[in-house]
């Protein structure tokens, strides 16, 4: 017997270390960034077995041999296909950073910046569902409609009648959402009263266990898009919810945010990257043709920025390092999970210690433990290079959104975490035009004056515990 006990514990230390050595070279092999690397190579050595586990599950950003295959063949069909015509643009009437900003994504999306466009940003719940309502409603021809969540009930039944209205005047309706956020709502009652009138609902990143599906339960589809007729394209933080019920036992008050309701040449680009993501993931080819591209709707210069594990690492991130770095006055943001990384918190840190007034907006009280004190653990550095870190009261502040020097904007779904960065399939829209980034702006501010500034002597003074407990989910942010 106690040859068999020994026995087994070298069995269990041998296969230890091998299992730790064996994984962490294949982490060091994967050139992620240093931090994610170390983090992951302390959990393999502090959970040798389960951290192998969630390696394979959590740790690559594998799409599944069939997915890639179509994203590869797909990727510029739609998006090659825009019918715009594109005049030169003087870009000496826009910020220094903007140019430079443009050609590094059109690098990596293959999507130019287009003018001629109008955004109205719609900031409370209810006057977002009654303008997609009324949009819905004159719709000729289809809807286009992507959500992260879709939860069922509530003032959301208000787009349900639409839709059925809709179909009833023979548009074309297809939606596509997330398999696990909007997990509620297939099987609901509103799911079968759409499918049984004939609307198309897939399910996006399914989740599966074979080498040629979608294996990660976290790579997930965040995007919340809906397109009319390519007349309007609505895009931004809000999930299809009523926030009166949403999470309403989290405790952290009902979910404020922002859409920007989008008219001109740029709802085409919207329409394309809908398209190629829906043939992606169904592997069906649209019936219907994409029609002309609609007439100039106002002066905006915008560029659409889709950004996923599916694109060029980072893609996201550089565009952002870029205009952090390009800033001349003032970055302001608003995210509702910040966990910048080494590299934002560095562009950020920089820029407040070069003269340029640096502010960060976060909710009060977040949905995640883990996500609060991983944000918190950035705090102290921020705060000590002069960055004003503030924190919002009246809800938990979903909408995110950049502005630099009141002239150039990102606003969209990214938060500024890495999972958003890396991780998940976002939207952004990137504004040149300053106008259209003044509007956004006024938003920020209005959230400002609901918030409370974190003052740098305060901070200092909260417990050990707290201090000692953020300290530890520090070392494992990057995989937050």
């Amino acid at each position: 017997m106690n040859g068999l006990v020994a026995f087994i514990q070298q069995l269990f230390i041998w296969g230890y270390f091998l299992l730790v050595i064996g994984m962490a070279v294949r982490v060091i092999m994967r050139r992620l960034p240093v931090g994610v690397t170390l983090a992951w190579i302390l959990v393999l050595i502090v959970f040798p077995y389960l951290g192998g586990a969630l390696y394979l599950l959590f740790g690559e950003r594998f799409l599944g041999v069939k997915r890639a295959q179509r994203e590869a063949r797909l990727r510029f069909v739609y998006l090659d296909s825009v019918p715009l015509s594109l005049p030169p643009i003087d870009w000496r009437r826009y910020h220094s950073a903007a140019e430079p900003l443009a050609r590094l994504e059109a690098f990596v999306s293959g999507i130019d910046p287009v003018g001629g466009n109008r955004v109205q940003f719609i900031e409370t719940a209810p006057a977002i569902i009654d303008a997609l309502v009324q949009d819905i409603n004159q719709a000729q021809s289809y809807c286009h409609i992507e959500f992260y969540i879709w939860q069922p009930g509530g003032a959301t039944n208000k787009v349900v009648d639409a839709l059925e209205r809709a179909v009833e005047r023979n548009v074309v309706v297809r939606i596509m959402l997330d398999a696990v956020g909007s997990s509620a709502f297939f099987g609901s009652k509103p799911y079968r009263r759409l499918t049984r009138i004939g609307v198309s609902i897939e399910k996006a990143c399914p989740i599966g266990v074979i080498p040629w599906q979608l294996a990660r339960y976290d790579l997930r589809n965040h995007r919340k898009s809906v397109i009319v007729d390519q007349r309007v394209a609505y895009m931004g933080s809000f999930n299809l919810v009523d926030p009166e019920f949403f999470k309403a036992d989290a405790g952290v008050g009902q979910w404020i945010d922002v859409m920007a309701r989008v008219e001109g040449p740029a709802v085409v680009q919207f329409d394309a990257v809908f398209r190629w993501y829906w043939q992606v993931e169904c592997g069906t080819t649209l019936p219907d043709a994409l029609p002309s591209a609609p007439a100039a709707a106002g002066s905006a210069l915008l560029q659409v920025a889709p950004s996923g594990p599916d694109v060029a690492k980072e893609s996201i991130l550089n565009a952002l390092l870029q205009a952090i770095y390009g800033a001349k006055v003032s970055v302001d943001i608003v995210t509702p999970y910040f966990v910048p990384g080494e590299a934002l918190e560095h562009a950020l840190k920089i820029a407040a210690r070069r003269g340029v007034r640096v502010s960060v907006i976060v909710p009060e009280k977040v949905d995640s433990f883990l996500v609060r004190h991983a944000s918190h653990s950035y705090f102290s550095s921020l705060l000590e290079a002069g960055v004003a870190i503030a924190t919002y009261g009246k809800g938990l502040l979903h909408t995110k959104a950049v502005v630099v020097d009141d002239s150039l904007a990102f606003f969209g779904t990214v938060n500024l975490d890495l999972r958003s960065l890396w991780l998940n399939f976002e939207m952004t829209m990137i504004i040149y035009d300053a106008p259209t980034v003044q509007q956004l702006a006024k938003v920020l501010a209005a959230y400002r004056q609901d918030s409370s500034e974190v003052h740098i002597e305060q901070w200092r003074q909260r417990s050990a515990l707290s201090r000692f407990i953020e300290n530890i989910v520090h070392l494992v942010s990057p995989l937050i």
